[in-house]
């Protein structure tokens, strides 16, 4: 008998071909709304549910956890952030909620660095411009020598860091909130040595100085209740004149009517966005439109979309579904925080 399982349509075109080469599986495409997510569960029966990056409240966990009849649900995200999932009713209805953790890290790390690249040298301005028949030039400038600030210090980061400092030659800090002291001593280091192996030039755990000592800042922090809207006003005001931001973290992370006044003013010289507080965007105002400004460059959430990613989380969520049907609990990648079920 062939488990049903509900999977929304854009994750299930990305993997369709490796999905459907597991015939004990049923995979029922949906809509990726709440309410067509919920139907198709009732619908169909099932207690796994595979889901983007949509923001899911209520219907869809009161549909799997009736499914479970008593038992275990499971929600798998196509992806590492899981800010659109309800996790204290995952809690509440045992549903195990797993993400695909380094299944993401390199794609997401070159795209970094391909935003900071285009921003430097001014890329789609210049390509824009050549498509309209005009020989334009803007005079960009080197990342050399500059100094990158990374806020987050996760393996996205670690990648980041490598390929700027040593391939790019730029000098890199880096912003978290974990004192150096402590984070040299969990790998058996010395301050001086943890900054040697991860080739920085310094770690603040005081954004008011980590701002004062960047060029270009680097978003690559998880969303929680304390990094929501984390580039605020009033943030954005300690960064020095001229700096340049890419965010390929989270959207959330940014409060964007704030973002797009420094850009206007010129207070902020550019920005790279590949991440927004609503997908598809929207502007926050609709005087305030990102896409109306010459200093910005978009791209659709597409830093973890890579043949080679997608591969490594379609893989990580067959896992998942295995080990899960298995009660192999264990071997779940829970989201951190929800490892109670095990």
């Amino acid at each position: 008998m062939q488990m049903p399982i509900v999977i929304t349509e854009q994750e299930f075109q990305k993997g369709k071909e490796l999905f459907s080469s597991f015939p004990q599986y049923r995979w029922k495409v949906s809509d990726p709304s709440e309410a067509s997510v919920a139907e198709a569960i009732r619908v169909s029966g099932a207690r796994i549910a595979v889901l983007g990056t949509e923001r899911y409240q209520g219907p869809l966990y009161k549909a799997l956890a009736e499914n479970a009849t008593g038992g275990h649900a499971l929600i798998v995200r196509y992806g590492v952030g899981f800010d659109g999932i309800d996790t204290g009713q995952c809690k509440t209805q045992g549903i195990f909620l797993c993400i695909t953790p380094g299944a993401l890290d390199e794609s997401v790390a070159e795209h970094t660095v391909a935003l900071l690249l285009s921003l430097a040298r001014n890329i789609p301005f210049c390509h824009g411009e050549f498509l309209q028949a005009r020989f334009t030039r803007r005079t960009g400038f080197e990342l050399a020598g500059k100094t990158l600030g990374l806020a987050g210090f996760g393996n996205i980061a670690k990648r980041v860091i490598e390929i700027a400092s040593l391939g790019l030659r730029m000098r890199v800090i880096a912003y978290g909130r974990t004192p150096l002291e402590r984070k040299a001593a969990s790998e058996g280091l010395g301050p001086e040595e943890y900054l040697t192996r991860y080739h920085l030039s310094g770690y603040y755990t005081d954004f008011d100085t980590f701002a004062k000592n960047l060029q270009i800042l680097s978003l690559l922090l998880p969303v929680t209740p304390d990094t929501t809207r984390f580039l605020n006003r009033e943030r954005i005001e300690l960064l020095p004149r001229g700096t340049y931001l890419v965010n390929t973290g989270r959207g959330k992370l940014v409060d964007e009517g704030a973002l797009y006044d420094a850009l206007a003013s010129g207070h902020l010289a550019g920005a790279a966005l590949d991440v927004f507080t609503r997908e598809p965007y929207v502007p926050e105002s609709g005087e305030k439109d990102l896409r109306k400004l010459m200093n910005v460059v978009l791209t659709p959430h597409i830093a973890s979309d890579t043949q080679e990613a997608n591969r490594n989380m379609q893989e990580m969520i067959l896992r998942n579904i295995e080990a899960f049907l298995a009660g192999e609990f264990q071997k779940l990648t829970t989201a951190p925080g929800l490892e109670s079920f095990r």
